[in-house]
């Protein structure tokens, strides 16, 4: 009985360790190995490095031009810049700064957008492929319409805050949005065409801004000073202010522009 016992024991133990050096075996996979191995490999194509693409281009700001190599890096990292049901700039943005891959020397890399010009690259590079989508010349008036709209708001806001620089990369960005907006009329063009007459709601939301103006010239320090000094500033500032309200007042001919410019003011500066 007792030599049974001992052999028992003995299987026991020869069976624990069995299993103790198997879990050892396991965790000592490399980790790195493991991550490396679920990156995408991306390599340089020495011909296409000279092939440049025009991504953005506009008479008041430098263009945006890239190689192919790196375009082909960024469709082959980033899916949701030709998403088949594409999202607003922001939501595409979120969780698309940065993606990791194995380069052409088999190290890992990354590819970033990372920071407030990354961004303003994310958005660029958003409104090229979206552009495609929509249709480059078929909705050619209202693409350059609805940016002039945005621009007028943006430099409402920049002109009321005396600048800063969220002002001058909304400048850039503001594109992506006047594209998705254009998305937004692709595919749901009966909802914008209302049968109503849409001036009240135009005219209440002019009186609405120069109120807005208005309001906060009232609180504005500066304007006073410049009214003991009578150096004129203030008039010349009040006539800038006023003149991104008449492009306002002068482009929202309907309720599609006039929907559009609200959801982007509410978004961005209230």
């Amino acid at each position: 009985m007792k030599n049974k016992s001992i052999v028992l024991l003995i299987s026991f133990s020869f069976l624990l360790g069995c299993k103790e050096q198997k879990e050892e075996t396991i965790s000592e996979k490399p980790v790195e190995t493991l991550v490396n191995g679920c990156l995408p490999r991306l390599t340089d194509d020495p011909k296409l490095e000279k092939e440049e693409i025009i991504i953005y281009a506009d008479n008041d700001e430098d263009s945006l031009i890239i190689s192919k190599n790196e375009m082909n890096k960024i469709e082959a990292l980033f899916p949701v810049f030709k998403a088949d049901f594409p999202s607003n700039p922001n939501e595409s943005y979120a969780g698309n700064s940065w993606k990791k891959y194995i380069n052409q020397d088999g190290k890992e890399d990354s590819f970033t957008f990372g920071s407030e010009a990354g961004q303003d690259y994310f958005c660029l590079v958003y409104t090229y492929y979206l552009k495609q989508k929509n249709g480059n010349e078929k909705f050619k008036k209202e693409r350059e319409t609805l940016i002039e709209l945005y621009r007028a708001v943006n430099g409402l806001y920049q002109g009321l805050n005396y600048g800063g620089t969220y002002f001058g990369h909304q400048h850039k960005r503001l594109n992506a949005d006047a594209e998705y907006s254009i998305y937004q009329l692709v595919i749901g063009k009966e909802y914008y065409e209302k049968k109503y007459d849409f001036k009240k709601q135009k005219k209440l939301y002019i009186q609405s801004l120069i109120q807005y103006v208005a309001d906060e010239e009232s609180q504005n320090s500066y304007n006073e000073e410049d009214r003991i000094e009578g150096n004129g500033k203030n008039t010349r500032r009040a006539k800038e202010l006023q003149k991104r309200i008449d492009i306002l007042q002068k482009l929202i001919t309907n309720y599609f522009y006039l929907n559009q410019v609200q959801n982007f003011e509410i978004t961005y500066y209230k």
